[in-house]
């Protein structure tokens, strides 16, 4: 099963090839437009993360001056520890500033903040600590210092911040266009995708669908009684070749099987004219013979001709046959006893095993036969010819008509007081209406039965012999369309039940 899934040939080739062309032209547009979106946004980002430093730090610079002078003013425990907490900060931002050489402008102008900043935070310390010591004349001077210094640096991160939004400007400009021409590159690939795609859509499904469209046009006239058509050439390297190769054998057969069926039927017509002419001169003459012989033929006359038959048979050495007719005689035996005479669940078995022989020898691995009896229950007594007409009308109103092989399936089981006959075939089944008209006495399931004893008549013996009057007690039908038919038959289980007229 593995194998077979991942074995690409024929149609599941050329679906494979076109799925995979439409998911590579797809994921290619995806991958192209996703990658440029990013590296758009990567370098937008970049323009911003300058600005947002270098207006933290101007900020910082700013707080931390301001603290400076609340705590020189105020001598302020909290303005004290907010100098320290910008203090740590500012230190750690001048500590991260690279101070290798650069001949850049703007890593030279970041490099003098820099020291600015090493050099106002020594200021603002000095101030402080010399607030502390109360030396005013000092932190005085310190805090003029770092005023300056803070100026200064203010100074030069306006002038950096001027430098970068001139350079990003431009470079935003520059993105602006790069995205407009992206864009407009996306959207080109997006449509050639779409348009590759759609010629790939029609390609292909025309390449599949065409040969099978051509077939099912033959397939029609075909259906509608036209042989007379050409051979269907399709010439593909698929499946539907080995389809068409064998559409077009199948064509050829059936017109030579209709040409046979058209000959012998104009040879059995011309036989039919001879023969009603031959019927015609001698009407009067047959007309009394059929008379005589059919008031001289009766079922004993025709059970022991086929006595004769069968033994002549073994004579001869023609044992299936002999084997064939003894079968017959059994079956003409068995309907010579009269239908109002008990019998035992054992000759009933026996007369049904019997007519399945003659079945089966008619038509063969068509029919098959199962039973499931139960041995302990044979001795039962039942009516006469109950079992056979069911089995009979399984195989007529079932599966004589149907294409499959056919299974009846017989089962005499005992459950508690009662005898359950099981008939079960696999054929055609029947609807709700056709079962209800079975059991209300509007069917004709007696039409073609060997025994001329149709169901209703099964079931009115049933009702007469064991005095029930419920149909419902005795029958019991259940069938589905297509799948089969089910019919129980529900007896007492009493082996002295006593026959009522």
């Amino acid at each position: 099963m593995f194998k077979s899934l991942f074995r690409f040939t024929g149609i599941r080739k050329k679906l494979m090839i076109y799925y995979l062309i439409t998911i590579i032209l797809l994921g290619a547009t995806s991958t192209f437009s996703y990658y440029n979106a990013k590296l758009m946004l990567s370098k937008v980002k970049d323009i911003f993360v300058d600005y947002i430093y270098l207006n933290n730090l101007n900020n910082e610079v700013t707080l931390l001056t301001t603290e400076v002078e609340k705590y020189l003013t105020s001598k302020s425990s909290d303005a004290l520890l907010n100098y320290y907490t910008y203090y740590n900060r500012l230190q750690e931002k001048s500590a991260k500033i690279s101070r290798e050489p650069s001949f850049e402008l703007d890593d030279l102008m970041l490099k003098d903040i820099g020291y600015m900043i090493d050099h106002l935070l020594e200021e603002t310390d000095r101030a402080i600590m010399a607030k502390r010591g109360r030396i005013s004349s000092e932190y005085i001077a310190s805090f003029k210092r770092s005023n300056e210094i803070s100026e200064y640096i203010k100074f030069y991160i306006n002038n950096l911040l001027n430098m970068k939004l001139q350079n990003g400007s431009a470079k935003y400009q520059l993105l602006t266009k790069n995205m407009s021409f992206i864009s407009y590159l996306n959207l080109l690939l997006i449509i050639s995708s779409l348009i590759i795609n759609i010629f790939l859509a029609i390609f292909f499904t025309y390449r599949l669908t065409k040969p099978i469209i051509e077939l099912s046009h033959s397939a029609e006239r075909i259906s509608k009684g036209d042989f007379d058509i050409e051979p269907v050439k399709i010439e593909t390297n698929d499946e539907i070749n080995l389809l068409v190769k064998a559409f077009n054998k199948m064509v050829v057969n059936i017109k030579s099987y209709i040409d046979d069926i058209k000959g012998q039927a104009e040879i059995e017509n011309r036989l039919k004219e001879q023969e009603m002419q031959n019927l015609k001169m001698k009407s009067l003459l047959k007309d009394a013979e059929l008379k005589s012989l059919q008031s001289q033929i009766n079922p004993h006359f025709l059970f022991n001709t086929l006595n004769t038959a069968a033994q002549l048979a073994m004579l001869e050495g023609a044992d299936k046959s002999s084997q064939f007719i003894d079968n017959m005689s059994e079956l003409f035996r068995y309907k010579l006893r009269k239908l109002d005479q008990p019998v035992t669940l054992r000759d009933e078995l026996a007369n049904v095993k019997n007519y399945m022989y003659i079945l089966k020898t008619r038509f063969g691995d068509r029919i098959s036969f199962n039973i499931d009896i139960d041995e302990t229950i044979l001795e039962a007594k039942i009516p006469c010819t109950i079992i056979q007409p069911i089995v009979e009308n399984a195989f007529i109103h079932g599966l004589e008509d149907i294409e499959r092989n056919g299974e009846i399936y017989l089962s005499i089981k005992a459950k508690g007081n009662k005898i359950y006959i099981e008939v079960r075939d696999n054929g055609k089944g029947m609807n709700k209406k056709e079962i209800k008209a079975i059991v209300s006495d509007r069917s004709n399931s007696s039409k073609g039965h060997v025994t001329g004893i149709g169901l209703q008549n099964v079931i009115d013996r049933l009702r007469l012999f064991f005095n029930i009057y419920d149909i419902e007690e005795v029958i019991k039908i259940e069938s589905v369309i297509d799948m089969g038919t089910s019919v129980i038959l529900m007896i007492p289980n009493n082996k002295d039940v006593v026959y009522h007229d």
